[in-house]
């Protein structure tokens, strides 16, 4: 009996051994399961992306009249892309088959840019296209943009008196980011410089140097010395105004030789 309670013991043993070692081998580890769920969900899941223009933009630049055009890429980063450019038409009757013509452009910082070489007065229609995964290609809608000039001319004026002639020329030097259309000079000559009731003559200059001549004291031998207000209105091709000067009038008290202004 002794021998046979061994045996017992022994197989008991030898069966618990068995059972703590089928669990030690057979339990999953932690973080096998989220593991594994996250690969099935993995495996079974399709994301698309669609490539697409956004923020397609366009400014003119007031100083030399070309359109800056800039805009992005939305999930640029899943295809192939191996040409980006803007297509662009000027001054056309159907932009819808109109012959357009290539820029690339260029990208920094996922901006893409191009420059169209237009000028003021032009109406651009333009558009993007894009070529990726070989041989595919998207374009946008046509859009458009009149090239307007929106800056004001800058200008000075000045007089330069003779005492001896009594004449006065008044001289007004302008400049334009585009081009100057004409200068409407405005002036009065008056015996005390009030200018409360007084109706100003003008004069029409459309050649450069802008510049008019006029008698201010048609007897210099006398003691009577009069007064000359001037002031000019500046306008360039766009129909942009400058006032020179910006308020009032430059005012000469025509005594002696002399230049003011300017």
């Amino acid at each position: 009996m002794k021998k046979k309670y061994q045996n017992w013991l022994i197989a008991g043993f030898l069966a618990a051994l068995f059972v703590v070692g089928y669990l030690v081998v057979a339990k999953p580890d932690s973080a096998g399961p989220g593991v594994l769920l996250n690969l099935d969900n993995q495996s079974n899941s399709t994301e698309t992306y669609q490539l697409a223009v956004s923020d397609l933009t366009a400014a003119v630049d007031q100083a030399t009249g070309h359109v800056l055009v800039s805009f992005k890429l939305t999930n640029e980063e899943h295809f192939n892309v191996s040409s980006v450019q803007v297509l662009y038409a000027l001054n056309v009757a159907d932009p819808n088959n109109a012959t357009y013509a290539p820029i690339n452009a260029t990208e920094a910082n996922g901006t893409y840019k191009a420059e169209i070489p237009s000028r003021f007065g032009d109406v651009i229609y333009y558009k993007v296209k894009v070529v990726y995964d070989g041989n595919k290609s998207l374009e946008s809608d046509v859009q458009s943009i009149t090239v307007k000039d929106t800056t004001a001319p800058t200008a000075t004026l000045s007089i330069e008196y003779n005492a001896t002639t009594g004449n006065a020329t008044i001289t007004i030097t302008a400049s334009d980011n585009d081009a100057i259309d004409r200068v409407i000079l405005f002036y009065a000559v008056t015996a005390d410089g009030n200018l409360s009731s007084v109706t100003f003559s003008n004069v029409t200059l459309t050649v450069s140097p802008y510049t008019y001549t006029l008698t201010v004291d048609s007897n210099t031998t006398d003691s009577t010395y009069y007064y000359l207000d001037v002031y000019a209105e500046v306008y360039d091709l766009s129909g942009n105004m400058a006032r020179v000067p910006a308020n009032g009038t430059v005012q000469l008290y025509a005594n002696e030789t002399k230049t003011i202004g300017g």
